[in-house]
């Protein structure tokens, strides 16, 4: 006998329809789950590697372990042992693992300059063996932004203590150097002083001598524009002038070639004549030459007119 009847038609097959939902909802969150582990790397197969650090400062477990930039597995324990040393265990995805040699190095890095910790693994020399499951690698801590100001400062306080000393010591070279610098540069202040006083008497030198100079130049310059101004005005005269004569000169040259031209016909008959004329003048010389021979040889003018010289009669150039 049934305690309850399916009157309504809604309410049938319900304890089917919850069954079904719950199976539903277990397989839903099974599958989340299963996806999540899977993201998460819960179900890869893991190799553990160990390394031993100098203390825990900056390591905790869940760090991730990265291999160029990927994550390839997660710090998995540490704890520290009877000798004060903090031993660690590595968790690392053994498809990776593979890729590590023996003389692999895992280092603790900064993300940027002020993110978190990593663990960062590198590979290793190739020529070496495989890094084996349960392995120890070396580990090394890289110097982030604390590490480097820390470096830093134990760099600049020595030298800033050296400084401070330096600077207070009244013997050391920066304080004589800077006493030195101060007699120098009141030497220099006389310095000036002298130069001042000597480029006021150049000053006053230069008036006196350049300003003659000066005047004397200024009175040339009005000289030579005087001198410019009647040559502007005597010049064209002048020039006038000259011309004037040329013309006079290429005139006469013309009459001079035109009376050579009008006398050199009548030049061969004009020294025809000149020849008789000077041969008639030498028959006539002779002829008195013999008159004179012959009287010079009869007394009475024998004693009296000297002999003749016999020398060449002179003749005209012309000949």
């Amino acid at each position: 006998m049934k305690l309850l009847a399916d009157k309504d038609e809604r309410f049938k097959n319900l304890f089917g329809k919850a069954v079904l939902f719950v199976l539903l909802a277990a397989v839903g969150i099974g599958a989340t789950l299963l996806w999540t582990g899977v993201k998460k790397g819960a179900l890869t197969t893991k190799s553990p590697i160990y390394f031993v650090a100098d203390s825990g400062e900056g390591l905790s477990e869940g760090m991730p372990v990265k291999y160029s930039g990927f994550k390839i597995g997660k710090l998995h324990t540490l704890a520290l042992d009877e000798q004060g040393r903090v031993q660690v265990e590595v968790s690392v995805e053994a498809k990776y693992l593979k890729l590590m040699r023996e003389d692999a190095v895992i280092r603790l890095v900064k993300e940027g300059v002020i993110g978190d910790g990593v663990l960062e693994l590198s590979r290793g020399t190739e020529a070496k063996a495989l890094l084996t499951e349960g392995a120890v690698v070396r580990f090394e801590r890289a110097n982030g932004l604390e590490q480097a100001v820390i470096e830093v400062k134990n760099r600049i306080l020595p030298i800033l203590d050296d400084l401070h000393q330096t600077l207070h010591d009244p013997q050391s070279d920066v304080r004589q150097t800077l006493k030195n610098l101060r007699e120098f540069s009141a030497e220099l202040q006389g310095t000036r002083k002298l130069m001042d006083k000597a480029l006021a008497r150049v000053d006053n030198n230069l008036n006196n001598e350049v300003e003659p100079l000066l005047r004397s130049l200024r009175q040339s310059a009005t000289k030579a524009e005087t001198i410019s101004a009647k040559l502007d005005n005597d010049l064209p005269i002048l020039l006038k002038k000259a011309d004037d004569s040329m013309e006079n000169i290429r005139a006469a040259t013309n009459s001079v070639r035109d009376a050579v031209q009008k006398t050199a016909p009548q030049l061969p008959g004009i020294l025809n004549e000149s020849r008789e004329t000077l041969g008639k003048s030498s028959i006539l010389v002779d002829d008195t030459k013999e008159i004179i021979n012959s009287l010079s040889t009869h007394w009475p003018l024998k004693n009296v007119v000297p002999a003749p010289e016999t020398t060449p009669v002179k003749m005209d150039s012309h000949d």
